[in-house]
């Protein structure tokens, strides 16, 4: 959970809902450890920025297909 600084009665919440594998059976890989979130900014037609987040951090994660299952969350600026 985030907490806006201005407004603490503000939280955001990303679940470790972990992310698909791209492959037939689109296998479910750790859920309930981590979570994949997409980022609005793509780097090609196939490719996007994502970050991922586990119970003590978040990390910008890479650039990955976008094939891959990666949850999205909206969030107002």
């Amino acid at each position: 959970t985030l907490t806006d600084k201005s407004n603490s009665a503000n939280k955001l919440e990303f679940p470790a809902v972990g992310y698909r594998t791209t492959d037939s059976a689109g296998t479910l890989y750790s859920n309930g450890t981590l979570g994949y979130y997409w980022s609005s900014v793509q780097s090609s037609s196939s490719h996007a920025y994502s970050m991922s987040l586990n119970s003590s951090s978040v990390t910008p994660s890479g650039n990955f297909a976008k094939r891959l299952g990666f949850s999205v969350r909206c969030v107002r600026q």
